[in-house]
């Protein structure tokens, strides 16, 4: 993967840009990050649909919606991992944290109704943060954002302290925490490193792990070489995933350009790799390149993608 950057020579530099920016808003409190911190602008309107209108993930919202507690636990273990990873972003983005409290007054020593309770969590957190430039957020409001993901910080790692169940998903969401608050980097390291022998090919856990050691997070040069450096070892799948997330950033800070064509002949080159369709993260790698196309004017490229976003994305 480290090819990627000497093809992309300019990468480094432009990512350690975002690390300097990141910087100067944190710590002298200014903020040209307001415009480059978000992954979408203020005036960006959208819809997601974590169930993808698929009918297991439905039925699993359902199950929980009517209170049928051991039906919601039976179909998430039976569930492969990438389903799992949707089943509880559809449970945090489709349900009410009401009944995740009154599973665990019920049954207090449970670690599912927690985690569910903690997805929930972080997306009511930055439902109320919002996806608009940072200097848009009231001080209340991002008060408030940050307590949602200290809450579930406090229960995912009294959780993982307990159970040896669903490590990957506790960490997943650990690490997306982790992105937004002041944590030490080792902590951030550590989450990945313990769930990455569990599975390191699970696409939630690199996902958000590359999220949080993202340069406009706060994360390093450093932290990116180590990553990239290991992960040739990983699937394809996980490769195209990351190189998308990171080149969405590239295309951001270079201000929608792309002097020597090459992340146009990506998008354009993923557009016929074939995936597994048990695998429910090519959604998120559908939607960035379909970003990535609207951001370059890619026209053709965009309607491609906007067609394969929709059961996810709706803008």
């Amino acid at each position: 993967m480290m090819e990627f950057f000497n093809q992309y020579p300019i990468a480094k530099l432009i990512l350690a840009g975002f690390g300097v920016l990141y910087l100067l808003d944190k710590y002298l409190g200014f903020s040209p990050m307001d415009k480059l911190i978000n992954l979408v602008g203020s005036n960006y309107k959208f819809k997601t649909f974590s169930h993808l209108n698929n009918p297991k993930i439905q039925k699993l919202i359902e199950d929980f919606n009517n209170k049928n507690y051991s039906k919601v636990e039976s179909t998430l273990k039976s569930m492969s991992a990438s389903y799992r990873s949707f089943g509880f972003k559809s449970l945090g983005e489709h349900t009410d944290v009401k009944i995740s409290n009154q599973w665990i007054e019920k049954d207090g020593s449970h670690s599912l109704p927690r985690i569910i309770k903690a997805y929930q969590l972080i997306h009511a957190g930055w439902e109320i943060r919002g996806r608009g430039y940072i200097d848009s957020v009231s001080e209340s409001d991002l008060a408030n954002f940050k307590d949602h993901l200290k809450q579930a910080e406090y229960l995912l790692i009294d959780i993982s302290k307990t159970t040896n169940d669903l490590q990957l998903n506790i960490a997943s969401a650990l690490l997306k925490v982790y992105k937004s608050i002041d944590v030490e980097r080792e902590t951030i390291h550590n989450t990945f490193k313990d769930a990455e022998r569990l599975s390191s090919n699970d696409a939630e856990l690199n996902f958000n792990y590359f999220s949080a050691i993202s340069p406009k997070w706060g994360g390093t040069e450093d932290e990116l070489n180590t990553y990239f450096n290991a992960l040739n070892n990983k699937s394809v799948f996980i490769q195209n995933l990351i190189k998308a997330q990171c080149y969405f950033d590239l295309v951001h800070m270079e201000e929608n350009e792309d002097k020597d064509g090459k992340i146009a002949a990506f998008v354009n080159q993923l557009k016929n790799e074939r995936v597994n369709d048990q695998e429910l993260y090519i959604h998120e790698l559908h939607l960035l390149l379909y970003w990535i196309s609207n951001n370059l004017k890619l026209k053709d490229l965009e309607k491609h993608y906007k067609a394969l976003v929709k059961p996810y994305w709706a803008d």
